[in-house]
């Protein structure tokens, strides 16, 4: 693994709640409940604090601990800190986190994005080694109100956080919603200039696809389902996918490694980006990601930097910001050159 961790790696989809790792939700548990665990609220969490094995089902309540325990400004400053270290200490150069603005009975939607924008900011003078950016998102299960109320909060807090906040992502349950009622918002948002990276083809829904491409799609989220006329469209277009494969593989929305969609999309040459989605909850790092990807498709170690720059090209980092990352790559890739030799 060595060789996969120090890579310069580029995140392009990960989510800031499925990213706590096992000791972070330990350490938000005791700043919010103390060393004692609060009575009825135990539920079986005793196996992520022990890193035992977790069935599929348990590494969603995950998520529910990870919401629980960031309902708190505190919280949720702790837990960005966290998760932005443990991408920079993968050796994760350049970020790109996703989280929808949550009112709680302890703080509102502008405190919990603020707070979230307010760790970025900082992050830029604490750790100049990953630059950050963050994607608001709108979850369609909470319905179209909320949707423009994200789209709304986010464009009044840009002003105060300059190319801190980059693109809108549309995720959460899509069944019993309509992907047509969530187009207001996400014309407003790029309007403003966001850009677009939603969750596209999660589920077999070809015309929810062919809605998505026709407002305008940046990046692809997943794209497990897309095929046929859908996929030609998006290979002729150049759209990247954000491929995430231990997630696919868990979420049994692919059967296995061998069978991800990664491998087609290679060898048509689309654009397409390793990332790690929800690495908390799914137990898994970027570098473990490329791992999986060699060893499954047989790609050499020119290929995974390579992947890596052209991931450069699809994140929404500035063009200063690329050249900085291409440079970080190049260098990298010469020391290969170097220690081949």
């Amino acid at each position: 693994m060595d060789f996969y961790r120090r890579i310069p790696k580029i995140e392009l989809h990960a989510h800031l709640n499925g990213s706590l790792s096992n000791s972070t939700l330990a350490d938000l548990r005791e700043l919010k409940y103390g060393k004692e665990i609060p009575s009825g609220n135990d539920d079986g969490f005793y196996k992520i604090l022990h890193g035992e094995s977790l069935t599929l089902e348990e590494c969603f309540k995950k998520f529910k601990y990870a919401h629980d325990l960031t309902d708190r400004s505190v919280g949720l400053e702790r837990a960005t800190q966290r998760v932005i270290e443990d991408f920079a200490n993968d050796n994760v150069i350049y970020l790109e986190l996703r989280t929808t603005p949550k009112a709680t009975t302890q703080m509102s939607k502008r405190e919990y994005l603020s707070t979230v924008l307010e760790v970025i900011r900082k992050t830029s003078v604490k750790q100049p080694g990953i630059i950050v950016k963050l994607l608001p998102s709108i979850d369609r299960s909470k319905g179209v109100l909320e949707a423009m109320e994200n789209v709304n909060l986010a464009i009044e807090l840009s002003a105060q956080y300059p190319g801190t906040m980059v693109a809108f992502d549309l995720s959460g349950n899509p069944f019993g919603t309509q992907f047509g009622d969530f187009v207001p918002a996400l014309e407003k948002a790029r309007k403003h200039g966001f850009r677009l990276a939603l969750h596209c083809g999660e589920f077999e829904d070809a015309q929810e696809v062919k809605q998505m491409f026709a407002l305008g799609v940046d990046r692809i989220g997943h794209g497990t389902f897309i095929k046929g006329d859908n996929l030609a469209f998006a290979n002729e277009h150049k759209i990247p996918f954000e491929c995430c494969l231990t997630s696919n593989v868990k979420c049994k929305t692919v059967p296995s490694n061998e069978a991800h969609h990664f491998a087609k999309l290679l060898k048509m040459k689309q654009p397409v980006c390793v990332c790690t989605d929800d690495f908390g909850v799914f137990e898994t790092s970027l570098s473990q990601e490329l791992h999986i990807c060699a060893k499954t498709f047989d790609l050499s170690d020119a290929q995974l930097v390579e992947l890596q720059r052209n991931s450069v090209e699809y994140s929404f980092a500035n063009e200063e910001e690329k050249k900085e990352l291409r440079n970080k790559i190049d260098q990298f890739a010469e020391t290969m050159c170097v220690n081949n030799d």
